[in-house]
């Protein structure tokens, strides 16, 4: 295991295993599953297509690529929906990717001869987030346009949708409450929103431009924020200033995870070129390691596994908070 914790000890930046996608062209978007059933499961965005891998975990780390999903426009975003699952017969793998024409697809797969993509439109400019909720109820996307969409997953209709002052940047709900949604935008504004009274809950404004938040799946109090290049913890029974702030990148832009117990929080910058990890007691950062053209970053439902596309690498690094 590759040891990234003691501070007195150089960091070890090189990857834990590189699968090379080069044949497939650059990578633009990954996302692991967040869910228990289909933990294993990836889905790698390219330019007019999609790649679904599993990742397969013994004495090595290898990186299986089962299927490949024709897609007519260039990927933005993906999200796995927790109706995914390869554990009984039939398969069923449904996800959805927004492409750079404002449209969302719907693609559900048995991985054999059924096969579907069902389009969704809506959205008048780019599509920058999507996510499905833990209960596949709700399907949620943010973009250019200023608004927040929420689809019922029932049959895919527009249930309703909320006007912001800026790009929606990022969307996240929490596992333990899926009525509750986390909206960012642009402008340095987290709002959070109850999906089924369509009310508006609580808001945080920062005053600083903002990239990317992510909801500590273990702990539906703390959230983070990359803003300006500011790291930024924050208490929901608290929030009028964050619990913490930490200057991560010298940059604007970027995004941010955190690992599914909450202990380490990864950040990626592509005008930066690098990743870190930050370990979210101490406030230290326990690694760096340089990139070239990052994707987002995403992290393992279990395995302490951080995982980029970087140009045409797909580079896991293995990091532990003990």
């Amino acid at each position: 295991m590759i040891d990234f914790i003691e501070g007195s000890r150089k960091n070890l930046s090189e990857p834990y295993y590189i699968k090379d996608l080069s044949e497939h062209g650059q990578i633009l978007f990954i996302e692991f599953s967040p869910f228990e059933w289909s933990q294993d499961l990836l889905l790698i965005g390219f330019k007019k297509k999609i790649l679904l891998a599993h990742l397969e975990i013994s004495d090595v780390l290898m990186v299986k690529i089962l299927t490949e999903f024709a897609n007519p426009v260039r990927c933005t975003t993906l999200s796995i929906s927790p109706d995914t699952s390869l554990t009984a017969l039939p398969n069923q793998v449904i996800f959805c990717a927004g492409g750079n024409d404002f449209k969302l697809r719907i693609f559900s797969s048995d991985l054999e001869e059924n096969n579907t993509c069902k389009v969704l439109t809506g959205h008048k400019s780019y599509i920058n987030d999507c996510m499905f909720d833990p209960e596949n109820t709700y399907l949620v996307s943010t973009g250019d346009d200023n608004t927040v969409k929420i689809w019922t997953t029932s049959d895919y209709e527009l249930k309703s949708t909320f006007l912001l002052t800026s790009s929606g940047m990022s969307v996240c709900w929490h596992r333990a409450d899926s009525s509750k949604l986390l909206v960012a935008e642009k402008i340095g504004i987290i709002r959070f929103f109850n999906v089924e009274t369509d009310t508006s809950i609580l808001s945080i404004n920062y005053n600083k431009t903002l990239s990317s938040t992510h909801w500590a799946p273990s702990d539906r109090d703390i959230i983070v924020s990359l803003q300006l290049g500011e790291l930024l913890i924050w208490d929901l029974t608290k929030p009028c200033l964050p619990l913490q702030n930490n200057i991560l990148f010298p940059e604007k832009g970027g995004c941010v995870k955190f690992s599914p117990q909450g202990e380490l929080i990864a950040g990626i910058n592509s005008l930066d070129g690098t990743l870190k990890i930050f370990h979210v007691k101490s406030q230290t950062v326990k690694l760096t390691a340089g990139v070239t053209l990052p994707t987002n970053v995403c992290w393992h439902y279990r395995y302490p596994l951080v995982c980029i596309g970087d140009d045409f690498k797909l580079c896991f690094w293995k990091v532990t908070a003990n």
